[in-house]
């Protein structure tokens, strides 16, 4: 595994499959998985969690997506989901 910081209170770890986990402050917000991506005409394997967030971490959320953040091919999640992802990374 590899940890990046990208600016304050932002976070990247990589994992050695590919992974990469994007923490705002100590939060899991967003991600890419490349074994999620089935068919990449619709599907591109980052993903965010959708549900509302302050304006910092949204923004956050934004620099690392880029302009993947209105893409229909990204997926937004749960908190819920978000969570259980960063559970079995630990």
């Amino acid at each position: 595994m590899k940890l990046k910081p990208m600016g304050p209170n932002k976070t990247l770890l990589i994992t050695g499959e590919g992974n990469e986990y994007f923490f705002s402050y100590e939060t899991l917000v967003a991600g890419y998985d490349p074994d999620s991506i089935d068919d990449p005409e619709s599907e591109n394997g980052y993903w965010f969690v959708g549900e509302a967030y302050s304006a910092t971490t949204t923004r956050h959320i934004k620099s690392y997506l880029e302009n993947l953040y209105t893409s229909e091919k990204t997926t937004k999640v749960t908190k819920s989901d978000a969570a259980l992802a960063e559970s079995v990374m630990m």
